[in-house]
């Protein structure tokens, strides 16, 4: 078990700022998972889990504890199954899956996350989530160093949810995926749709840490002021069509959507406050997507955090809409 000190976390987050971590290390293996857990115990320390750091800000003042890198990166299959560490890259499990002809992630290509963070966090994208693919996970309960199985139906997922999220002890080790026939044509072709898609709308560019905040709820608005604001945002969506695309299918999607999940995006919302290049020292909002807080260059934390803070401000004074991170704040 090899323990560091004093490491920058900012080389391991995609937004690219944070201090350093007290002691760092990376395991690979459930018996160094328990040994380092014997240690933060004996030790009285607190710890946090280092995916890809793709959800991560860390404060600029560091964390007063362990930082641990999973690294458990192996995956097994049978038939149309996968037993795959928390610790592969989404991508890479993706493309690893695509030699046996099986499919169904495509979605979720490009998302610079780890297996594991990804199922806590229930990423999703493009109509699916993770929970749809996952069959079981097996987590080691940090609380008493025991490793057991967690199935599907007692995850609770739900839009960008788990049942982990609420579980600070439960660490997702180990995921089993349900994956679906399909041709290699066909899988190339919805990741290259995908990808595309992701290129084209987000500003891969720039460090930040993906979509810092959730799609949020209507529920609570009043029903003519809810009304009002899906009308703006179909407005909206429908003045970006192109000539040859059907705006009744589009309106009926759009709409079918909103009454499915009773939400809007996020980003919709930041820009109709008129936030899109609003910056903050070296953090801004993404004139390619306002739900995307970029790092220019010279971003502080706090930069991002006070970015946030009036974004969150000028939508609620705007829209009467409570904008909730999406995102997780460490060593605050």
């Amino acid at each position: 078990m090899n323990i560091q000190k004093q490491v920058a976390l900012a080389q391991y987050t995609t937004f690219k700022t944070g201090g350093m971590a007290d002691f760092f290390c990376e395991v690979k293996t459930k018996k160094e998972l328990l040994e380092v857990f014997e240690w933060i115990k004996k030790e009285q320390l607190k710890y946090f889990i280092l995916g890809n750091g793709s959800n991560l800000l860390v404060s600029d003042a560091g964390f007063r504890g362990a930082a641990i890198k999973l690294r458990n990166d192996e995956i097994s299959w049978k038939e149309n199954i996968s037993i795959a560490g928390a610790g592969v890259l989404l991508t890479a499990l993706i493309a690893e899956a695509k030699k046996y002809n099986l499919g169904g992630m495509e979605w979720a290509f490009g998302i610079p996350a780890l297996l594991g963070g990804a199922v806590r966090n229930n990423a999703g994208a493009f109509g699916s989530d993770m929970g749809k693919w996952v069959d079981s996970v097996e987590i080691f309960d940090s609380a008493n160093l025991k490793f057991k199985t967690i199935a599907n139906k007692e995850c609770s997922f739900f839009y960008h949810q788990s049942v982990f999220q609420n579980q600070p002890a439960w660490i997702i080790w180990e995921v089993t995926l349900n994956w679906e026939k399909k041709g290699p044509d066909k899988i190339d072709a919805e990741i290259k749709n995908f990808l595309g898609q992701r290129q084209d709308r987000q500003p891969l560019e720039y460090p930040s840490a993906g979509s810092y905040f959730r799609n949020p709820t209507l529920a609570h608005l009043e029903e003519n002021k809810r009304k009002g604001l899906a009308d703006s945002f179909v407005t909206a969506e429908l003045a970006k069509c192109t000539p040859g695309q059907d705006k009744f299918k589009v309106e009926k999607a759009i709409r079918d959507r909103i009454e499915q999940t009773n939400t809007l995006p996020a980003a919709y919302l930041i820009e109709a406050a008129e936030l899109k290049g609003r910056s903050v020292g070296g953090a801004q909002v993404s004139e390619k997507h306002a739900n995307f807080l970029i790092n220019t260059g010279s971003a502080k934390t706090e930069d991002v955090i006070i970015l946030a803070s009036l974004v969150k401000q000028k939508v609620r004074t705007r829209f009467g809409v409570q904008l909730q991170e999406e995102i997780e704040y460490v060593g605050f």
